[in-house]
């Protein structure tokens, strides 16, 4: 009887030893993460509040019923916030480097070239000098006639050499057509229909007669 009870004891005993009980660190760092990580997600690796949930985990007894578990959320906390921070530095990486103007060396290197717009944009236009003061050569009959008609009249043909007969204009007696073109007050304008041909003194004239005689002698209108 003495013997049974003795071995019943030992069993007891022996059963005892080998029964692992739950861990109250584990708990207690179990729901601190949990509540963590639903608010924040991923940031909550890098979450100061982190390092108590770590703290407790690393008190867990090895031969706890929670080693295990405890073990593989320290091995989960740590990766996640290598991860993220890596992530962090990378992107800051990459921001100072957009920032950062690229440089250029070498006997490659030329300024970049003028932008089209630039390059293929036309000069200016002379600006408008206005209108003539005087008539001058070449000038078409009705601009003359336009600009210069209140101060000049018919003064009959004038025979230009090797050219026949053209029409010719004398100043009108007018104070204000002798200020603007004194140049002109003893010339004469000559002019066919079209345009006017030159300006001549009248002492060069030689006016063709009514009766066809010869007129006085005198120099030869030029053309």
């Amino acid at each position: 009887m003495t013997t049974r009870f003795l071995a019943v004891v030992l069993l007891l005993a022996v059963t005892g030893c080998a029964r692992k009980e739950p861990s109250p660190e584990y708990t207690r760092a179990s729901e601190r993460f949990n509540k963590l990580y639903a608010k924040e997600l991923d940031d909550a690796y890098v979450d100061p509040a982190i390092r108590e949930v770590e703290a407790l985990l690393e008190k867990v007894p090895p031969d706890s019923l929670d080693a295990q578990a405890a073990s593989q959320l320290l091995t989960r906390i740590r990766e996640g916030r290598a991860r993220i921070e890596k992530t962090s530095t990378d992107r800051d990486k990459a921001l100072a480097a957009a920032r950062t103007a690229p440089k250029f060396s070498g006997q490659s290197v030329s300024p970049p070239p003028a932008p089209p717009q630039l390059a293929s944009r036309p000069a200016p236009a002379a600006p408008d000098a206005g209108p003539p003061s005087a008539p001058t050569a070449g000038m078409p009959m009705r601009e003359f006639n336009r600009l210069f008609g209140d101060c000049f009249e018919a003064a009959g043909p004038v025979e230009v050499n090797g050219r026949g007969p053209r029409d010719s204009y004398s100043m009108v007696d007018s104070d204000r057509c002798r200020r603007a073109m004194p140049g002109l007050v003893t010339s004469v304008v000559l002019a066919d229909s079209e345009a006017v041909m030159g300006i001549i003194p009248k002492s060069a004239l030689r006016r063709s007669l009514a009766d066809g005689g010869t007129p006085p002698a005198a120099t030869d209108a030029g053309s």
